[in-house]
C-alpha cells in the first residue's frame, strides 16, 4: 500500500508541476497582451518554427492521441493509416494556401468569406465555424477528463472541470500568445512522451513479430468485415476534408510573420506528423492488445461502466512505465488535449469579437472594448464547453460529427475563394454552402432509415454501400454538383446586398 501511494504522490507531482507552469506562462504572457491583435493574433510576427510547433501542437489533440490509439486498440492498422490524411492536408494547406491566407491580413475564416462572397456567406461560415470549434473543444476537454480520471481516480465530472479550469485561464489571461507559448512545449513533451512510449514498447514486445505472436494478424490487415474499400475511402476523405481550413490551423496562418514562414511552419508540421504519429499511435495500440494485464484492466472497467476504449492511452501508461516516468508521460497525453483546446477557445473567441460583436453589434468599438469582449468570451465559452464535455463524452463520435458538416460547407468554396475567384460565381458558391451542409444532414441522419425502409419493402441494393458512404463525402459531392449547376444559371445575375463581396481584398503579401 505504501508503495502504491507513493507512486501517486509521483504522478500527481508530475502533473501538478506541470499545469502549475502553463498557468504562469499564461499570466506572463498577459503582460504582453497590449491590443486585441496581440490578443487574437500575437501582434502576427511568429517565424515559422514557432508556427511548426503551435500548428503541430494543435493536431495531436484527444482525438489524435486518446481516440486514435483506442480506434487501433479495437480497430487495427486502419485507423493509423486513415489518420494519414489529417497529415497530407497540412502538408497540402502549408505550400499552397497558407501563403495566399496570410497576403490578406484577415482575423478570421468568416471575414474571408464575407470579403469574397457577401454577408450571407460570411454568416454561413460564422455557423459552421462555431459548430465545428465547439464540438472540437468539447472532444478536448472530454479527453482531458478521461486522462485525469483515470489517473487520479476521481469522478468524471470533476477530473473534466478541473481540466478546463487550467485551459480556460491561460487561454482568457494571455490570449492567443499564451497558446502558443504554451503550445511549443507541450510539442516538446508530447513529441518526447508519446515518442519514447512508442520506442520502448516496440523494444520492450521485441518488434513486431513477437506482438504478431500474442495478438494475431487481425490488426496488421488494411480489409476485413468491418472495413470494406469504401468505408476506408470515405473515411480517409472525410479526415482529409474535416479539417482543411479550419479556424485553428487558418489562424496558423494568420498570425506568421509573413507568407514564406507560414507556408514552411505549416507544411513542415504536417510533414514531420506524418512520418512520426501514424506509427507511434499504431504502435501503442497493439503494445495495449499484447499486454494481457492491460486488456484484463480496461475489460474489467468496461464491466464497471467506463468507456474502456477511451482509457487504453491512460491505462498504457500507467502499466507500462515507473510511476515518475508514467507521470511525464501522461503530462504529454494531457499536453496533446490542452494544445488543441486552447486553440479552438481562441479562435472562438475571435469570432466573437470579431464577427459578432465589431460586426453586429458595434461597428466603432475601441481596441480595449473589444479586448475586453475577446476575454470574456474566452471564459463564458470555455465554462459551457467544459459543461457539454460532462454530458457527452465520446471523443471519436464528437468529432465524426463535426467533421461531416466541414468539408460540404466550407472546404470546396474555400479553395474556390482562394484560387479560382470571380464575382460571378458568388451566388453558385453560396448556394453550394447551403446545399452541401443540408445534404450532409439528411444523409447523416437519414441514411440509416433509408436502408431500413428498403429492407421492410424488399429491394434489391447494398446496403452496406450506403452505410459505408461517410455524409462528409456526400455532402461535398452535393455541394460541387450544385455549384456546377447554379453557375452558368446565376453568371450574369446581379448581386443584392447579402451576396454582394463586403469590401474588395487583393492577394498580395503585407
Amino acid at each position: 500500500m505504501t508503495v502504491v501511494d507513493g507512486s501517486r504522490v509521483l504522478e500527481l507531482t508530475a502533473l501538478t508541476g506541470y499545469l502549475t507552469l502553463l498557468m504562469w506562462i499564461g499570466l506572463r504572457s498577459s503582460r504582453q497582451v497590449k491590443t486585441s491583435l496581440d490578443y487574437t493574433l500575437a501582434g502576427r510576427d511568429v517565424g515559422w518554427v514557432v508556427v511548426l510547433a503551435t500548428t503541430a501542437a494543435t493536431m495531436v489533440g484527444g482525438g489524435a492521441s486518446i481516440g486514435s490509439v483506442a480506434d487501433v486498440y479495437q480497430t487495427g492498422i486502419t485507423i493509423a493509416l486513415i489518420t494519414c490524411a489529417w497529415h497530407l492536408q497540412l502538408i497540402v494547406t502549408g505550400l499552397w494556401v497558407a501563403p495566399r491566407l496570410r497576403g490578406l491580413n484577415l482575423l478570421t475564416v468568416a471575414e474571408f468569406f464575407g470579403k469574397k462572397f457577401g454577408e450571407l456567406a460570411r454568416q454561413l461560415a460564422v455557423f459552421n465555424c462555431l459548430v465545428f470549434l465547439v464540438g472540437a473543444l468539447v472532444a478536448q476537454l472530454v479527453a482531458m477528463g478521461t486522462i485525469t480520471k483515470t489517473v487520479l481516480n476521481i469522478p468524471y465530472p470533476l477530473a473534466v472541470l478541473g481540466g478546463a479550469a487550467v485551459v480556460v485561464y491561460y487561454s482568457t489571461v494571455g490570449g492567443i500568445r499564451a497558446v502558443v507559448k504554451t503550445d511549443v512545449l507541450q510539442f516538446v513533451i508530447l513529441v518526447g512522451g508519446i515518442g519514447a512510449a512508442a520506442a520502448y514498447l516496440y523494444w520492450h514486445n521485441g518488434g513486431f513479430d513477437t506482438i504478431v505472436q500474442r495478438v494475431g494478424k487481425e490488426p496488421f490487415q488494411l480489409m476485413n468485415d468491418q472495413w470494406s474499400v469504401i468505408k476506408i475511402s470515405t473515411m480517409f476523405a472525410a479526415f482529409l476534408l474535416g479539417e482543411m481550413l479550419v479556424p485553428p490551423y487558418a489562424v496558423r496562418c494568420f498570425i506568421a510573420r509573413d507568407s514564406s514562414q507560414a507556408r514552411w511552419g505549416v507544411a513542415g508540421a504536417g510533414l514531420f506528423l506524418l512520418c512520426f504519429l501514424p506509427i507511434s499511435i499504431f504502435v501503442l495500440g497493439v503494445s495495449a492488445q499484447a499486454d494481457k494485464e492491460i486488456v484484463a484492466e480496461i475489460e474489467q472497467k468496461k464491466q464497471d461502466g467506463d468507456d474502456s476504449a477511451q482509457i487504453v492511452f491512460p491505462t498504457l501508461m500507467r502499466r507500462t512505465f515507473p510511476p515518475a516516468v508514467a507521470g511525464i508521460m501522461i503530462a504529454a497525453l494531457i499536453a496533446a488535449v490542452m494544445s488543441s483546446g486552447d486553440s479552438c477557445l481562441s479562435c472562438i473567441s475571435t469570432i466573437v469579437m470579431e464577427d459578432i460583436y465589431r460586426a453586429k453589434v458595434n461597428h466603432k468599438a475601441s481596441d480595449q472594448t473589444l479586448l475586453r469582449v475577446a476575454r470574456n468570451a474566452t471564459l463564458l465559452v470555455g465554462v459551457l464547453a467544459a459543461v457539454c464535455a460532462v454530458v457527452f463524452s465520446d471523443i471519436m463520435t464528437i468529432l465524426s460529427f463535426i467533421y461531416d458538416f466541414w468539408a460540404p460547407t466550407m472546404v470546396f468554396p474555400f479553395l474556390v475563394g482562394i484560387f479560382w475567384y470571380r464575382r460571378s460565381r458568388i451566388i453558385a458558391v453560396v448556394s453550394a454552402m447551403i446545399s452541401g451542409f443540408l445534404a450532409a444532414l439528411i444523409w447523416r441522419f437519414g441514411r440509416l432509415p433509408l436502408c431500413e425502409a428498403l429492407v421492410k419493402r424488399e429491394y434489391q441494393f447494398n446496403q452496406k454501400l450506403i452505410e459505408d458512404f461517410q455524409p462528409a463525402l456526400f455532402g461535398l459531392v452535393i455541394s460541387i454538383v450544385t455549384f456546377w449547376v447554379v453557375l452558368p444559371i446565376t453568371r450574369n445575375w446581379s448581386l443584392s446586398s447579402w451576396t454582394r463581396p463586403i469590401e474588395e481584398s487583393g492577394t498580395g503579401e503585407n
